[in-house]
């Protein structure tokens, strides 16, 4: 194995002497800015074996060096390649752009692919280089992809409509609202890069990324903003990917199809003001533009801000699928409870046992998928945020350890997002204490209440989920929560709950709450729920409805840390899954999880 990683790095060092380069970026990226790639676009993964979502490595004649956060400190180590290092993107360590200023020469050449930087970073570090007389180059032949001799070809699975029955929206109608916004920017086309953006706008599906139901491509809206708003588009695409049904679809809407491959060459040809998001548009893209001037993009940008808050066929959508989402995370606990302690089996592992959570979803009506790949930890691999099981390398699962699953599921009417903490035998005090203290987090985020006047954000909430950690000197390195797409990425924004997510909370966004506890080598906690943003006293107020619905793990609830009303609270809790669940349990017959819900949703 050494010597196969030895030679990706030697061949790659070669490349850097044939290029003339001092240092050869390498972004986790693909040219739309996806946090989940399609197999053919993770270069960093082959040529490091890095797996996680969020990584920007540099290579020279003898460094070879990747920046993550703090959700991959204890993984990435463990994962990367003899040769590598990681770096750690947090305030106080010296991040990649700095290191290049400090390490290299004056007229030094940096190369990068144009296609995998976003045009802001190009630019900003043209100038920041410049300073020092170094030449941020652009490479047209990708570097790794000249060592990658088995890259998997790019998907070509058909796009699928997706229901107006379950978006309750046509694209016609989400492109109006589109051409509203975009009207009082000045500009006359819209080039959507990101593949949820174009996805979510356009209604249409596919499975190019293994959990994320987009589509490789890019689309160009152009509005003629008369008395009567008119707009036409085009889709690039791979064409074989688009169905006779799909074509006749987009036809009504006045969008044409065209190659992939032809975006750069029509861009170009564009002689009107261009809103181009070029915080996520990659730099290849921008640079086709003629005359940069007219280029114009707000923050968040119009797609983003519109499919951050969903209509009210979303919205229920998102409740009913939570419910039999629910209903498969308490099969599958109550399956693993009674394999352990009743069965007393010794084969599960943290990676066998992640089959029968997908299985029991298939299950579920209107399934299609899981949305993310299974955290299924046990012990110590709890502790690593974004752990994923390795099938030859993984531990058994069993009654000494704390065990932590975060998984979701996609559905036509929503995704899911849930994580509970469990323990299968007796924990410590340790355990619970930490335990009680993450939920009791979880509980003050999921009951504040704030004013409704545009201002209040997820950074202003964040504390409430580490005040009771913070009360014994603990603390957790990630955000509290993440916005939700809606049958499309786990992850979006433009909202979220942590101190970086400045953008307010209006109703009818979708957010996760998610507080944990990490002790390295020992355990790993968190607690995830999915929460509605929703009017409070006569609309003067916002605050949350909890959506999910699966038990919290009473056997590590230290009821001496709770108060009456907490009590009280999570009492109320518990009967609602219960009634919500049982019915469904019931119609399967699933007699172990019915009994295993009953257990768990009584009364503390």
């Amino acid at each position: 194995m050494a010597s196969e990683v030895a030679a990706k790095l030697v061949n790659l060092r070669k490349l850097l002497t044939q290029y003339n380069l001092d240092v050869y970026l390498i972004n986790r990226a693909d040219p739309h800015m996806s946090e989940y790639l399609p197999a053919c676009d993770d270069r960093l993964k082959y040529i490091s074996s890095f797996s996680g979502s969020n990584g920007f490595a540099l290579v020279t004649q003898d460094e070879a060096l990747l920046w993550t956060d703090s959700r991959y400190f204890i993984q990435a180590p463990l994962e990367l390649e003899k040769g590598w290092k990681m770096m750690k993107m947090l305030k106080g360590e010296i991040q990649w752009n700095d290191w290049i200023l400090k390490n290299v020469k004056e007229n030094g050449v940096v190369g990068y692919n144009p296609f995998l930087l976003k045009a802001d970073t190009v630019e900003t570090h043209k100038k920041k280089f410049a300073a020092k007389k170094i030449d941020l180059k652009p490479i047209d032949e990708d570097l790794i992809e000249q060592l990658w001799t088995d890259r998997p070809p790019k998907p070509n699975d058909p796009l699928f409509i997706h229901e107006e029955t379950y978006v309750g929206r046509s694209a016609e109608e989400k492109i109006r609202d589109i051409g509203k916004d975009l009207k009082g920017t000045g500009a006359s086309h819209y080039i959507v890069t990101g593949l949820e953006e174009i996805a979510w706008a356009l209604n249409l599906r596919s499975n190019d990324s293994e959990n994320t139901p987009f589509f490789i491509a890019y689309l160009i809206l152009n509005f003629n903003f008369g008395e009567q708003t008119q707009f036409k588009g085009t889709l690039y695409v791979l064409e074989e990917k688009v169905t006779e049904q799909v074509s006749e679809y987009l036809k009504k809407l006045n969008i044409q199809v065209k190659s992939y491959s032809e975006i750069l060459k029509d861009v170009a040809e564009i002689d009107a003001t261009i809103y181009l998001d070029t915080s996520i548009g990659n730099s290849a893209l921008y640079n086709s533009i003629k005359d940069k001037s007219k280029v114009v993009k707000s923050d968040p940008n119009i797609i983003v801000k519109l499919k951050g808050i969903k209509n009210a066929r979303e919205i229920q959508g998102f409740t009913d699928c939570h419910v039999r989402d629910g209903a498969a995370i308490v099969s599958y606990f109550a399956w693993v409870n009674h394999a352990l302690n009743v069965e007393k089996r010794t084969d599960l592992t943290e990676y066998n046992v992640c089959d029968k959570l997908a299985d029991l979803r298939k299950e579920q009506k209107l399934n299609k998928g899981i949305s993310f790949a299974t955290i299924s930890s046990i012990g110590g691999n709890g502790a690593i945020v974004h752990y994923r099981p390795d099938e030859h390398k993984c531990s058994k699962l069993n009654t000494n350890e704390v065990y932590l699953l975060d998984s979701g599921g996609q559905y036509l009417d929503g995704t899911t997002d849930t994580t509970r903490t469990t323990h299968f035998g007796t924990p410590t005090q340790e355990e619970k204490d930490a335990y009680t203290r993450v939920l009791l987090g979880n509980l003050d985020v999921e009951r504040v209440v704030f004013p409704n006047d545009g201002t209040y954000s997820g950074a202003d909430i964040d504390i409430l989920a580490r005040r009771h950690l913070w009360a014994v000197g603990l603390n957790f390195g990630h955000g509290t929560g993440h916005g939700v797409g809606y049958f499309l990425n786990v992850h979006e924004g433009p909202h979220g709950i942590s101190k970086f997510r400045t953008y307010p909370l209006k109703e009818g966004m979708i957010v996760t709450n998610e507080p944990g506890f990490y002790k390295e080598g020992s355990f790993g906690i968190r607690i995830e729920n999915i929460l509605v943003v929703e009017k409070r006293r006569d609309g003067a107020f916002l605050g949350f409805r909890n959506i999910t619905n699966v038990p919290y793990e009473r056997n590590l609830i230290d009821v001496k840390l709770l108060r009456k009303e907490d009590i009280e609270h999570i009492n109320n809790y518990h009967q609602q899954v219960y009634e919500k669940l049982e019915p469904l349990l019931k119609e399967k017959n699933d007699q172990i999880a019915l009994k295993w819900l009953q257990e768990k949703t009584q009364k503390l």
